[in-house]
């Protein structure tokens, strides 16, 4: 009783919101301190953010009171950490308090996980642009990965049991990195596979030397090879044999060489064949059976008698080379006379 009168302290309904847990007090305190008391509430050893502070006092019927524990949250952000003491109570408030965090930014946590008083680690990995070569084809991905395995995981992308990758999988992403991935397969092949072998050379004494006549067509044969073949990225860049059977044999050609002794160079060409078209019409192949044949017109004894039986029995059967041999050799030993008639008309003697 004050002055003759009674004064009368109504009840307050307050509504307490611990770290997001409310409970409702019908209490006769006024004050923040004497409602946290009241509720069991003890900050002395704790960092806490109080709504209304603490010592305010409490008007109105309905009131209400908000405690907020400090909590330590470590921050990774792409690899660099830092502390941050925060109130919120989940990662999604933590996410918005921090104000940095882009759409397409990857959490460790999903953003409901609560907070602990205790403390949380949350990553945060940035969207990197990264070029990927990929079996020898480039692509571009824009990718929030940690680490190179992360960004193959986001990209799909699957190592074989050969494959190699650079740099590696535990490799942190960087900005405007390259990652390569050679694509390596073994197989083994077989192939059929044709072989020759050199040709059998004999000789013929009816053909002039350096002359060379197939007689034979040589057929090829077949191998069976078998080799284990190495890939990357489709090309082979290694072959070993592990078996070479050969299916079938081959037969060699068979290939005449001419022995009969080449007549020498041409000299004086023109004149013979001006000679031999006055003598024969310039058919050096002529044989008309008077005694005289070929271009020049031998008698078979001057054609023997200065070596044309080295080409040819008659003169005939000789060459035009062969029988302007022969011709030198007589003119070195008659003279241009040995033609009278034909070297006379030519102005030749």
């Amino acid at each position: 009783m004050v002055g003759g009168g009674l004064a009368v302290i109504a009840k307050k309904d307050v509504a307490l919101d611990v770290d997001g847990e409310t409970i409702r007090l019908a209490t006769l305190s006024t004050t923040v301190d004497d409602v946290l008391d009241e509720a069991g509430v003890d900050l002395r050893s704790t960092q806490a953010v109080v709504t209304p502070e603490l010592g305010a006092k409490l008007d109105g019927q309905d009131a209400r009171i908000t405690v907020r524990t400090l909590r330590p949250v470590t921050v990774t952000v792409d690899g660099e950490a830092r502390t941050v003491e925060t109130t919120a109570l989940t990662v999604g408030d933590f996410v918005d308090e921090l104000g940095t965090v882009g759409p397409d930014d990857r959490l460790s946590a999903s953003p409901d996980t609560a907070l602990p008083v205790s403390g949380f680690t949350l990553g945060i990995t940035t969207p990197k642009t990264v070029d990927l070569f990929d079996g020898g084809t480039r692509r571009t991905a824009t990718v929030p990965a940690a680490t190179v395995g992360d960004f193959l995981d986001a990209e799909g992308v699957t190592l074989g049991e050969l494959d190699t990758i650079s740099p590696s999988v535990d490799a942190p992403v960087t900005e405007g990195m390259n990652i390569v991935i050679d694509r390596i397969r073994t197989d083994t092949v077989t192939d059929t596979v044709p072989f020759s072998v050199p040709p059998v050379y004999v000789d013929d004494p009816e053909a002039e030397q350096g002359t060379e006549t197939v007689t034979a067509e040589g057929v090829e044969g077949a191998r069976r090879v078998v080799r284990d073949v190495r890939w990357v990225n489709g090309r082979e860049v290694a072959s070993v044999t592990v078996e070479d059977t050969e299916l079938t044999p081959a037969v060699p050609a068979t290939i005449a060489r001419g022995t009969r002794p080449a007549a020498p160079a041409v000299t004086n060409g023109s004149i013979w064949d001006a000679i031999a078209q006055c003598e024969s019409t310039g058919n050096w192949s002529i044989n008309t059976g008077n005694g005289f044949s070929g271009g020049l017109q031998f008698t078979p004894s001057t054609w023997l008698a200065f070596g044309g039986g080295q080409y040819a029995p008659m003169a005939w059967q000789a060459t035009r080379e062969q029988q302007i041999a022969v011709a030198e050799k007589v003119r070195a030993g008659q003279g241009w006379g040995a033609w009278p008639a034909c070297t006379a008309k030519l102005g030749i003697r």
